[in-house]
């Protein structure tokens, strides 16, 4: 490895993507997420972060979460808590989440 050059961790990026029908069902979006998923993300083992963006002007929602590994991500789409999670926000959708994984492959 050159001299400033730093090895990518090997963290899986876990991107879930929906449309809400109307500006009140975003709203309601958010709060489940940010009320009740982000503090139960907490406990998943080889949970690292997240984050959840809504569309400036539209009613698109993003999910960016964090993992260590590419089981913990796989494990947590498996999981109970996931099921439930879509769940309690799928009325609130338009279709299915989109749901696609990334690797880390470096960055600053």
């Amino acid at each position: 490895m050159r001299s400033g050059q730093r090895k990518a961790e090997s963290m899986y990026a876990r991107m879930v993507i929906g449309e809400a029908t109307s500006d009140s069902q975003i709203d309601e979006f958010a709060r489940i997420y940010t009320s009740e998923v982000l503090p139960e993300l907490e406990h998943e083992p080889g949970f690292a972060s997240a984050h959840l963006m809504i569309e400036e002007g539209g009613r698109m929602a993003v999910s960016l979460t964090l993992w260590k590994t590419r089981d913990d991500c796989v494990r947590y789409h498996c999981s109970r808590s996931y099921r439930q999670f879509v769940a309690r926000t799928q009325h609130l959708l338009v279709g299915e989440f989109v749901v696609k994984l990334f690797k880390n492959c470096g960055g600053a």
